[in-house]
C-alpha cells in the first residue's frame, strides 16, 4: 500500500479540492494519503470515520508569488512539511499544486539530488498520436549545459520505460530544425553527446510538432523551451475547443444535428487535451518522488496527480534512474 503526502494548501482552490481529490483517491485505490495543512480547516472536510486519510498540521501556506528559496526558511509551510515526510521515510511520495520553484528547491535541498544528475527536471506526458510523449525539462531549468541534456535523456527514458511501459523508447532533442547543424552551440554539443551516449536510441533533432505526433517517445529541452511548449499546447487545446463550441452554436439545424451525432468524438478530443487527465508532472533527478500538479487543479486533477505519484512508487522510478546514471 502506497502512502502519499499531499500539500493540501498548495493550489488555487485549496483545501477543498485537494481534500475532495484525496478522499476519492483513497476510496478507489485503498492507498493512504496524509493531508498536510491547517488541521482545523482540513478536518472539517473529512467525513467522520473515513479511514485511509490522516492530517499533519502545517499552519503556513507558501504563496505562488513568493521567492522559491524562502521555502527553506518556512519550516511550517505545508509544502515543506510534506517534503520532509518523504525525507524522513514517513511517506513514499508527495504531491503539491503550489509554487513550482519552491518544489524544485525542496526536491534539491531537502530530498537531495541523485548522484550523477546535476539538475533535477520536470517531466510531463504530452498527448500524442501514440499514447503520450515525455517532455523533459518542462520548466525547472531555464538554461542547461550540453552534458545536462544527457541527464535529461536518462531520466526521460526511465520514465518512458518504467511508467509508460514503452519497451524500446527513442529520444530526440528539441530544435528549430531537423538538420544536425541547426541550433545553438550548446544544442549542437548536446546533439553529439546524445548520439555518442545512446546510439540508435537517439533520433536526432525534433521540432515542436513531433511532440504531438509521437515521432519519438522522449523529447529533451531546456526548461524555458519546454514550458513554452507546455503552456502553448494548453492554450491551443482550449482555443480549438472554444472555436468548435462557438461554431456549433452558430450553425444551422442540420449542422447541429450532425454535431450531436459527433458528440462522442468531441468528448474524446476534449479528454485528450484536458490537463486534468494527466494530473501532474514528476520532478525527476531527486532522492524521492515529488509530483507537481497544476496550480488550478480541481479534485479530478488532484486525484490524477496522486495516481501519477502512485505509479512512480509502484514502478520504482527513482531506482530506475539511479540504475541508469
Amino acid at each position: 500500500m502506497a502512502h502519499i503526502a499531499l500539500d493540501a494548501f498548495g493550489g488555487d482552490h485549496a483545501p477543498y479540492e485537494e481534500v475532495k481529490g484525496a478522499l476519492l483517491f483513497v476510496e478507489k485505490t485503498k492507498n493512504k494519503v496524509t493531508l498536510v495543512g491547517d488541521e482545523k480547516q482540513i478536518s472539517q472536510l473529512i467525513p467522520n470515520n473515513f479511514s485511509g486519510v490522516d492530517v499533519v498540521n502545517a499552519p503556513e501556506r507558501f504563496g505562488m508569488g513568493e521567492k522559491p528559496t524562502e521555502i527553506l526558511k518556512s519550516p511550517a509551510a505545508s509544502m515543506n512539511v510534506a517534503a520532509k515526510l518523504v525525507k524522513d521515510g514517513k511517506a513514499d511520495a508527495f504531491v503539491s499544486a503550489g509554487n513550482t520553484g519552491a518544489l524544485l528547491v525542496l526536491g534539491t535541498f531537502v530530498l537531495g539530488r541523485i548522484e550523477g544528475i546535476e539538475r533535477p527536471a520536470i517531466a510531463t506526458v504530452m498527448p500524442s498520436k501514440v499514447g503520450g510523449t515525455v517532455l523533459i525539462d518542462a520548466g525547472a531549468n531555464l538554461s542547461l549545459k550540453s552534458q545536462q541534456y544527457v541527464h535529461l535523456a536518462i531520466m526521460g527514458l526511465a520514465y518512458a520505460k518504467g511508467i509508460l511501459g514503452k519497451s524500446n523508447p527513442k529520444v530526440g532533442i528539441l530544435n528549430v530544425g531537423l538538420e544536425e547543424e541547426k541550433g545553438t552551440d550548446t544544442i549542437k554539443e548536446a546533439y553529439n553527446l546524445l548520439k555518442e551516449k545512446f546510439g540508435a536510441v537517439f533520433c536526432g533533432n525534433v521540432e515542436g510538432r513531433d511532440v504531438f505526433y509521437g515521432n519519438v517517445d522522449v523529447v529533451v529541452c531546456d526548461g524555458f523551451s519546454g514550458n513554452v511548449v507546455l503552456k502553448t499546447s494548453e492554450g491551443v487545446g482550449l482555443f480549438v475547443a472554444d472555436m468548435l463550441k462557438g461554431s456549433i452554436k452558430n450553425s444551422n439545424l442540420f449542422q447541429k444535428i450532425g454535431a450531436l451525432m459527433m458528440s462522442g468524438t468531441f468528448q474524446k478530443f476534449k479528454e485528450t487535451i484536458d490537463y486534468r487527465k494527466y494530473g501532474g508532472a514528476f520532478l525527476l533527478g531527486i532522492n524521492g518522488i515529488a509530483v507537481k500538479a497544476h496550480g488550478a487543479s480541481d479534485s479530478e486533477a488532484i486525484f490524477n496527480a496522486l495516481n501519477v505519484a502512485n505509479s512512480g512508487i509502484k514502478n520504482g522510478i527513482v531506482q530506475a534512474i539511479k540504475g541508469s546514471v
